[in-house]
């Protein structure tokens, strides 16, 4: 019994494509779509497209262009019933696609978004929105839609109320611009102990959510 990328491969067939997720060996090392296409069980051909996965987009194959798999990178496809082809962009990379819509999961799959990175829909008249796993792209409709990737926000609380910040190191000075601190007080972050320790100048804390941070005056207690 085989797996869902796994496949029989018979003598001479030492080149492998993968259409749908699905492993399919061929011994032609230059096989064209038709070829891919059929070999995948999608016929006729000419009422099927082919989308080739590359590294910074996918693009549609005509019926009679080949494909060398034996280049690294050019081996992942997906194959759709239908007659017309979609077009959206992701950070002003082009995607070829053959249905007219898209959930996330996918999408995030073939722009290669990383798990600390969030997809966000731009829209004209409204702020721009940004995806979960549960939601779809609507390609169908005029134009082409425009998506970005950026990094996922982290939640800290300064004096309890939430903030959102882009992950990474923050100078003491950096987090201080971050929060309506008020002029001449000192940044505290309530540690994993519990314990309300003052940021020194020019510390470099990473931060992480749920972080909790308080003003303190100098000399004197948190607030």
């Amino acid at each position: 019994m085989t797996t869902e990328t796994e496949t029989t491969t018979h003598a001479g067939e030492r080149f492998q494509a993968t259409v749908n997720r699905q492993g399919i060996p061929f011994a032609d090392p230059v096989p064209d779509a038709r070829q891919i296409l059929g070999k995948a069980d999608f016929r006729p051909a000419d009422e099927c497209i082919l989308i080739q996965a590359l590294a910074h987009g996918t693009r549609a194959i005509g019926l009679d262009e080949t494909v060398d798999l034996r280049e690294p990178g050019t081996e992942t496809f997906w194959a759709f019933k239908a007659d017309r082809i979609f077009r959206f962009t992701v950070d002003e990379r082009g995607f070829d696609w053959g249905a007219g819509t898209i959930n996330e999961p996918l999408l995030r799959e073939i722009a290669h978004v990383g798990e600390d990175e969030v997809i966000f829909l731009e829209r004209d008249d409204h702020p721009d929105r940004e995806l979960g796993p549960d939601d779809e792209v609507d390609l169908a409709h005029a134009g082409t839609e425009h998506l970005r990737i950026k990094k996922r926000l982290v939640t800290v609380f300064f004096k309890k109320k939430p903030y959102r910040l882009l992950p990474g190191t923050y100078t003491t000075e950096q987090l201080m611009a971050e929060f309506p601190i008020e002029e001449g007080y000192l940044l505290n972050l309530l540690n994993e102990h519990g314990v309300l320790v003052t940021l020194q100048p020019g510390e470099k804390t990473t931060i992480k959510n749920g972080m909790q941070f308080f003003s303190q005056v100098p000399g004197g207690g948190s607030s």
